[in-house]
C-alpha cells in the first residue's frame, strides 16, 4: 500500500495523496479522462472504475439541458420528456421563462397559454381579413 498508484515507486517519506485507497505521489494523481493533475484540495471521484477530476465527474454523471446542452447542476425543470435549466425552458413566442402551465404548439414548441391564444387570435383576424 505504500507504492504510488501511478509509477509504482515506494512513497516513503515523500508527500503523498490518498485516493481510492491508494497512495499517490503529489504530482502523480491524475484524472483518467482528461489527464489533468488532481490537486491536494480538489475533489475527485471514482466513476465506472475511473478516477475523475471534479469537472470530468460532472460531465460523466450529470444530464444535459435540452435547451442549451450544458450540464445541469442543481435545480432543473422536467417538461416535454426532457430536462432543462429553469431559465432555458422558455416560451417560444415571448421568450420568458415558463412555469408549470404551458401549451405545446403544433411545431412541438412550448408557449404560455396567454401567448398561444393571442397568437391564435391574431392569425384568425389575419385569415378573415383576406
Amino acid at each position: 500500500m505504500d507504492e504510488c498508484g501511478r509509477c509504482g515507486v515506494k512513497v516513503g517519506e515523500d508527500a503523498a495523496l490518498l485516493a481510492r485507497g491508494t497512495l499517490w505521489h503529489v504530482n502523480h494523481l491524475m484524472c483518467d479522462l482528461c489527464s489533468c493533475r488532481i490537486h491536494e484540495n480538489e475533489r475527485c471521484a471514482s466513476h465506472s472504475g475511473l478516477l475523475l477530476c471534479e469537472h470530468c465527474h460532472l460531465r460523466a454523471t450529470r444530464p444535459k439541458c435540452h435547451g442549451c446542452s450544458e450540464h445541469i447542476v442543481g435545480h432543473f425543470t422536467e417538461a416535454m420528456g426532457h430536462l432543462w435549466h429553469p431559465s432555458c425552458f422558455q416560451c417560444t413566442i415571448c421568450h420568458h421563462t415558463l412555469l408549470k402551465t404551458f401549451v405545446t404548439l403544433p411545431n412541438k414548441q412550448p408557449a404560455h397559454q396567454d401567448c398561444f391564444w393571442e397568437l391564435k387570435l391574431k392569425l384568425n383576424v389575419v385569415q378573415k381579413s383576406f
